[in-house]
């Protein structure tokens, strides 16, 4: 045989098999592309818990309604001047409240003591708190300039 004849086979020996794996890959990516997507099964579970009400930063959950202080547990927004009336029961008479801008200043009078604390409201989130009798007053300032206090209890 001559080498002419060997080369010529084994060049269309190659071609053929190029030829076929680039048909196989073209198919290969045409029937990708036609194949239907089908979306994520659901499974099924638990429904998923509904998520509470969130109380924007900038609004207190109970308003300007002091008298919800009564049993020590709110979130109102005060002003210079004002008293947080609290249940006797607490030791304290109420907290009176004294704003200079970011400055809070409350004033406790209880049976044989009295509690004075100031605070900076606009550092709140660093954890900003004083506390009298088991009481926690948490003042903070919304981004328009008023102050609005967390009060908590043992």
């Amino acid at each position: 045989m001559s080498t002419r004849f060997l080369g010529l086979i084994s060049t269309t020996a190659v071609a053929a098999l190029a030829v076929t794996g680039y048909a196989a890959q073209t198919h290969v990516r045409l029937s990708a592309a036609h194949e239907p997507v089908l979306a994520p099964r659901k499974t099924a579970g638990p429904p998923a818990p509904s998520a509470s009400p969130k109380v924007k930063k900038d609004t207190a959950k109970d308003g300007k309604n002091l008298d919800a202080c009564l049993d020590a547990d709110c979130e109102v927004e005060v002003e210079s001047g004002q008293r947080i009336p609290l249940d006797p029961k607490y030791g304290v008479n109420g907290i009176d409240v004294r704003t200079d801008g970011p400055r809070v200043v409350f004033t406790a009078n209880g049976r044989n003591s009295k509690m004075v604390t100031s605070m900076d409201a606009t550092i709140a989130g660093s954890g900003s708190s004083s506390t009298v009798n088991g009481l926690t007053f948490r003042p903070r300032m919304t981004k328009d300039g008023r102050i609005i206090v967390q009060v908590t209890h043992d």
